[in-house]
């Protein structure tokens, strides 16, 4: 029996063997020209997809392992929109300051933001578990490529930076470390899947 990544491939095959032996030609649709394939003179509308991306199944050698990995599926999902809501205001953050040329002016927004997020986040954050902090401490990390650390030292003072990282350790993050997908691939399988449905 075929397996699936080969019987895909033939479907593919098959698809661009007709595609190329078959004339192309427009024909329009709601005001939109569209290209057509044409197979036993019928012409049949073709459109663009995105690109997907195919895993094959992933097979675990227990169910110690499955359990595992569906964890940390599960806590990546509940820590996932803070990470991304964490990676815009990076970008918003840089944004802002780029503009303002004063540094009494850039430490004001930033206290400002800083007022905004605590409102906004205290609560919710304190709810998450220690495994949910410190996949969430990887994710600001992968999402901003700097280490927690640098950004407390950047956008509050190296101080705090100093004092959340012994704090930190006591619960086991590593705020100094920036992500390494190769030291965590289970979490950039897992993510790249979380972000291909949520594009």
């Amino acid at each position: 029996m075929e397996t699936d990544s080969k019987i895909l491939l033939k479907l593919i095959a098959v698809f661009f063997a007709v595609s190329i032996t078959h004339s192309v030609i427009a024909q329009t649709t709601e005001g939109q020209l569209l290209p057509t394939i044409t197979i036993n003179n019928i012409d049949y509308p073709v459109a663009s997809l995105p690109n997907i991306t195919i895993v094959s199944k992933r097979e675990f050698t227990d169910q110690v392992a499955q359990y595992r990995f569906n964890q940390l599926k599960k806590n990546l999902l509940v820590v996932y929109p803070y990470a991304v809501r964490a990676s815009a205001l990076y970008n918003e953050l840089n944004e802002a300051l780029s503009e303002k040329n004063k540094r009494k002016d850039q430490r004001k927004y930033i206290k400002q933001k800083q007022d905004e997020l605590e409102k906004e986040f205290t609560e919710p954050l304190k709810k998450l578990t220690t495994t949910q902090g410190e996949l969430l401490v990887k994710l600001i990390s992968r999402y901003t490529g700097k280490s927690v650390y640098d950004l407390i030292s950047d956008y509050k003072n190296p101080m705090s930076a100093f004092l959340w990282n012994g704090a930190g350790k006591m619960w086991g993050y590593r705020l100094k470390e920036v992500y390494n997908p190769d030291e965590n691939k289970d979490i950039e399988i897992i993510m790249r899947s979380i972000e291909n449905t949520y594009r």
